[in-house]
């Protein structure tokens, strides 16, 4: 675990394309070990789809950089060296059209290896994406941008399995986070940390309450009302439900973007979060049917208290952000 912060800060703060890729690889040489670490083949075989993509990416980035410090060996255009490298980034995140082996992966890891993945793992690509995109035509970013968006959306209507539909929701936001750099870099930045925030809510309380794996096996967990209440609020708020915290950063990017005269972009985006906030109503109204018990908590109120304050800080974050 340390040398995979130690990794990932490495590549935050290289200034050479050399250092960049060492950082890169030191943090993914170091996850392989922790997804791996149990006996489960489901985990293992995570671990090698995800190295062998990661080194495709790596090595895409890696001749790409290399082609570029020898352009005139090569007769092609600074942008296609860029999209080329930005691809490979693309790649590295599990953003359309790259996008296939992220629920595979996801789908056979622990909460806790999950949880990692969708957060700390993609700081330092989406930091080195959104420095990259910036060098790039506005139409190829808004491309990315809006087939991340439908992938993510359409991607989860069928899924039974949380770890596939939290997958296709990461693809999903990774659309809105993209569509942010056109126009502000720093909305990027703040649309990622709300994203973590609540994705590492929801997978810790997943992690602590019990080993879910489907939407159907629910009914027969004992998880308490408090622990459903905040998973309920949760998910919402990763759909961007107003008016709870998740729905702040979406619409900032919305305001941002019209600013930019991207309607149709933006409504593509908005069709793809209303397919994304579709399956989490009905996970919710699944997993509210399927509790066979009253409604009287004898837990503590921790959960519960957690997931009011996430429905508070929604309105509380625009009023003070804008």
């Amino acid at each position: 675990m340390s040398t995979m912060i130690l990794g990932s800060i490495m590549a935050l703060s290289s200034s050479n394309w050399v250092y960049m890729w060492m950082g890169l690889e030191l943090n993914l040489l170091s996850f392989i070990p922790v997804i791996s670490s149990s006996s489960n083949l489901q985990e293992t075989e995570s671990a090698v789809k995800y190295f062998i993509v990661q080194t495709i990416g790596s090595g895409i980035l890696m001749v790409t950089a290399m082609m570029v410090l020898n352009s005139s060996m090569f007769s092609l255009n600074q942008s296609v060296y860029t999209s080329i490298m930005c691809l490979s980034i693309m790649l590295k995140l599990g953003a359309a059209p790259t996008h296939w082996w992220l629920p595979h992966v996801m789908s056979g890891m622990s909460w806790m290896n999950c949880m990692i993945l969708a957060t700390w793992q993609k700081l330092a690509p989406i930091m080195l994406a959104m420095s990259t995109i910036t060098c790039l035509n506005p139409i190829t970013v808004v491309l990315f941008s809006t087939m991340s968006a439908i992938v993510g959306g359409m991607g989860g209507m069928n899924q039974t399995q949380l770890r596939t539909i939290l997958a296709y929701s990461s693809i999903g936001h990774l659309g809105w986070m993209l569509m942010a750099t056109i126009s502000s870099l720093s909305i990027s930045i703040l649309y990622f940390s709300v994203y973590c925030a609540i994705n590492i809510s929801i997978m810790f309380l997943m992690n602590k309450t019990s080993q879910l794996k489907s939407v159907m096996n629910f009914s027969i967990m004992n998880m308490p009302n408090s622990s459903f209440m905040s998973l309920s609020f949760l998910l919402m708020s990763l759909g961007g439900l107003p008016p709870l915290l998740g729905f702040a950063p979406k619409w900032m990017v919305f305001m941002t973007t019209m600013d930019s005269l991207l309607l149709i972009p933006m409504l593509v985006l908005i069709v793809g979060s209303l397919m994304n906030l579709f399956y989490y109503l009905s996970m919710v109204f699944n997993f509210t049917l399927s509790q066979n018990k009253p409604w009287h908590s004898n837990t503590t109120s921790s959960p519960l208290l957690s997931s009011i304050l996430m429905t508070i800080s929604g309105p509380l974050f625009l009023v003070v952000t804008m």
